[in-house]
């Protein structure tokens, strides 16, 4: 179970041992540690005591608090071990094949993905919209040929690997984000796939920027519990003003999660009640939080392991590891093919 406050003037404490939610002086929540796995601070004017912080930390509880677009702005994760040797070999790594080959697989996980989406579209369209279903159908053959010019690249410099792949990336994701295009209802514009710095002010990106913002949040927890440096990336060039191994990570999630939700939430939602003032509403906000924590603990069998999508985040995770710690012979990334 997740904690998510996103009310302006709630307070969070501790009451015997137990997590306690409050508006003033009404009681809204209380929940043992033990049922929760994240507390998620989606609002400003939200408090907290102390006595929280010592008892998540005492039962390994991240918090995690959001900024407005969804990303995170602070976390609060119990003390672990410093897991010098995987650090080592990360940084190791990006002078070496086995960075080469990890930008590859976070690459073609994704657009391998962009095709699975747009091709199982298609199909569910061939008797409703056979015009529309052959569109998308083609879309997923040319994607499928980008996801096997990523697989076949050789390259042995990984600055210069990185600009080939992402170039190969970014002809799929204008095959993918043209073909999105189709998935939307009618008459709501989607001007192409405008990222946070672009200021979106339609819907669908705005949506999307959130969603990756929360999936960012998932992703940083599971690779810092594993041992990862998360500034230090092989697909992503690395940057102080962003978590390139994050953002490496998240790639294969992308579409598995955050797109299939968003997709679904712009089908059942009342598109007025989006967005106000180029923002999203209260109402929508919390939709896409709980769509999204919803699909986290959807099951799906990967490697021969049917679990939650969000238990796989932390094991994708811990595969990388164990490949850069020479423990595996090759890493797998996460597709719904």
């Amino acid at each position: 179970m997740r904690l998510v406050v996103n009310k302006p003037g709630l307070f969070i404490g501790v009451k015997r041992g137990m997590i306690v939610v409050k508006e003033r002086s009404k009681k809204l929540v209380e929940v043992a540690p033990p049922q929760i796995s994240r507390v998620i601070i989606t609002t400003r004017g939200a408090s907290l005591s102390t006595a929280l912080l010592r008892l998540l930390a005492r039962h390994k509880i991240p918090l995690i608090v959001l900024s407005g677009t969804g990303f995170p702005s602070a976390k609060m994760l119990p003390v672990r071990g410093g897991a010098v040797r995987l650090k080592r070999m990360q940084y190791e790594a990006q002078r070496g094949e086995k960075g080469i080959y990890l930008a590859k697989r976070f690459a073609w996980g994704k657009v391998v993905n962009q095709k699975a989406l747009i091709y199982h579209a298609g199909k569910s369209r061939l008797k409703t919209k056979r015009d529309i279903a052959k569109k998308l159908l083609n879309a997923a053959i040319e994607i499928s040929k980008v996801a096997e010019k990523i697989r076949l690249y050789d390259g042995q410099n990984l600055e210069e690997c990185r600009m080939d792949i992402m170039r190969l990336e970014a002809e799929a994701a204008e095959l993918y984000w043209n073909a999105f295009q189709d998935l939307l209802p009618e008459g709501l514009t989607f001007p192409g796939r405008k990222k946070r710095f672009d200021k979106p002010s339609d819907p669908a990106n705005i949506l999307l920027n959130y969603g990756y913002g929360l999936l960012a949040s998932e992703v940083l927890i599971a690779l810092e519990y594993t041992g990862f440096e998360p500034y230090v990336g092989f697909l992503h060039k690395d940057s102080p003003r962003r978590p390139a191994l994050v953002m490496d990570l998240m790639e294969e999630f992308r579409q598995p999660i955050v797109d299939r939700i968003v997709l679904r939430l712009l089908r059942t939602m009342d598109s007025s009640k989006i967005l106000e003032g180029g923002s999203l509403t209260r109402e929508a906000r919390l939709e896409i939080i709980r769509a999204f924590y919803e699909r986290l603990d959807e099951t799906y069998t990967f490697k021969g392991r049917n679990l939650p999508i969000g238990d796989h985040i932390l094991l994708q995770s811990r595969r990388m590891a164990l490949y850069l710690l020479d423990k595996a012979s090759g890493y797998d990334p996460f597709t719904m093919r």
